[in-house]
């Protein structure tokens, strides 16, 4: 007669473990491989909401900027090098083909007046914010009294 190993809970939370960090590792390398072929930095201000991305070496032909949603997408199209080289590569790293990212915008950024410039390989885009989305500063009143005043 022969005896099938027991599986228990305890074995399978371990299994499970194990597979959550090989999965974490691999995602959390393509996250930063992303991240790396186009970095971006948002931020709000009281007027603003500007987004920076770097972009070295891509001509301003090549950017595409859109927005849906709130969700910005700023695709960029890395031409193929022409480079002939004779000889071996050791190491090649740049990118070629198109590269993407989305990333959420405020719902207070006015996507109808945004403006873009290109700049010594950033990207910079600003939207304005929506005056009635501006913030307002809201005096508290002490809560002395007999409630509510109308």
């Amino acid at each position: 007669m022969s005896m099938s190993p027991r599986i228990g809970k305890q074995d399978l939370e371990s299994m499970r473990d194990r597979l959550d960090r090989l999965l974490s590792d691999i995602g959390g390398r393509t996250w930063e491989m992303l991240e790396r072929s186009m970095p971006v930095d948002v931020y709000e201000s009281e007027t603003s909401v500007i987004v920076t991305s770097s972009v070295p070496g891509i001509e301003i032909d090549n950017i595409d900027i859109q927005v849906v949603d709130n969700v910005l997408t700023i695709r960029a199209n890395v031409p193929e090098r022409s480079e002939t080289t004779e000889g071996t590569w050791h190491i090649q790293e740049r990118r070629t083909g198109v590269i993407e990212r989305s990333i959420p915008i405020p719902r207070s950024a006015d996507i109808d007046r945004a403006d873009a410039s290109l700049e010594n390989g950033v990207l910079t885009i600003t939207f304005p914010v929506e005056e009635q989305a501006q913030r307002r500063r809201i005096q508290i009143r002490s809560g002395s009294g007999s409630g509510p005043q109308h």
